[in-house]
């Protein structure tokens, strides 16, 4: 890749035309895979491991509104109520 390419692809990460989701080949299905592996290690107490798994999920594609609605259980979970309103309300958003 040339230097040329290579700050076009940061200039559309930039713009919000492109997420790392795509630019790195994740397809729809691992996503949702990885949801559902944050989801069942949530169900299982370690809500730690869930944060660090569904965050990184997000910085991978803001825009899915299943990864910021799994984020406001958590946060239901964990008695963070602010959060909570606020990762329902990007959910919301990004549906």
């Amino acid at each position: 890749m040339s230097h040329t390419q290579a700050n076009e692809l940061v200039a559309m990460l930039q713009r919000g035309e492109i997420t790392l989701r795509e630019l790195k080949g994740i397809t729809e299905e691992e996503m949702a895979a990885g949801v559902a592996a944050g989801r069942e290690i949530m169900a299982r107490g370690a809500h730690q491991a869930a944060a660090e798994v569904l965050s990184c999920l997000a910085l991978y594609d803001p825009y899915r509104p299943d990864v910021w609605q799994a984020l406001a259980e958590l946060m239901q979970r964990e008695r963070s109520p602010d959060q909570a309103r606020l990762f329902a309300g990007l959910a919301r958003a990004m549906a």
